[in-house]
């Protein structure tokens, strides 16, 4: 009986360490990120699981006509037939991140296999800008890490981003709501704001991701908060 009661603490503790401690990095990572942005009255702009051929370009245009910067968290994935965009937002002069190449879920299977993620969507935003070893930020996804994934990030120092306000844009599809980002904004005084711009089928949702950043834009202007890239804002001390 004590060797089963020695086995099962022992499972315990490793699954504290394996899950718990990643866990409470990102809620310390979360907050830090969030009086970042209030101290600086600072908004950052944030695109997931991109390029996506017909979003991207109206999110760039959107972004063009604002004379602002985000920062992309390419998805390996959707890069491959879409090089040329990866190269317009460089040329645009928006932040390039990786979103990992397959989007894996890092409590969801095996360690190596999500570090082999990780390193695959790096090589793709270096394949498409036909650069070696390209320093970017990175956003796990599902906001999850696993200690083998938070430990291969830090050795690496690979900075690691998180958002504090998403916009709904996968999962709240009523076009009336498209100012829930911006009025989380304008309540904080600042955030990173979480959106996506891979294509979906339905024009009604690419509408909501261009209205949603649009009032956040807005929301900006007429707060005077600054816009900035992720890794813009986290150059500033909390």
């Amino acid at each position: 009986m004590s060797l089963w009661i020695s086995i099962l603490g022992t499972g315990v503790a490793g699954g504290v360490f394996y899950f718990c401690l990643p866990w409470l990095y990102c809620r310390w990572n979360r907050l830090r990120l969030r009086r970042q942005a209030v101290r600086r009255a600072c908004v950052v702009l944030t695109l997931d699981d991109g390029p996506g051929r017909r979003l991207t370009p109206a999110v760039l245009d959107l972004l063009a006509a604002g004379t602002v910067k985000a920062t992309f968290f390419l998805l390996g994935r959707n890069i491959r037939e879409n090089q040329d965009l990866v190269r317009r937002l460089r040329a645009q002069g928006h932040e390039i991140g990786s979103h990992t190449y397959d989007h894996l879920h890092a409590w969801k299977v095996a360690p190596w296999r999500c570090v082999s993620d990780i390193r695959r969507g790096f090589k793709a935003i270096d394949d498409a800008l036909g650069v070696e070893r390209g320093r970017y930020p990175f956003r796990p996804p599902y906001g999850k890490l696993n200690l083998v994934t938070l430990l291969y990030l830090w050795a690496k120092r690979i900075p690691i981003a998180f958002w504090t306000t998403d916009s709904g844009d996968t999962w709240l599809f009523d076009g009336s709501r498209c100012d829930r980002a911006a009025t989380a904004v304008e309540k904080m005084g600042g955030g990173v704001v979480l959106a996506h711009d891979f294509d979906r089928e339905s024009d009604e949702v690419h509408r909501y991701v261009l209205n949603a950043l649009g009032a956040v834009l807005e929301t900006a202007k007429k707060r005077g908060l600054l816009v900035s890239t992720f890794s813009q804002l986290r150059s500033v001390r909390p």
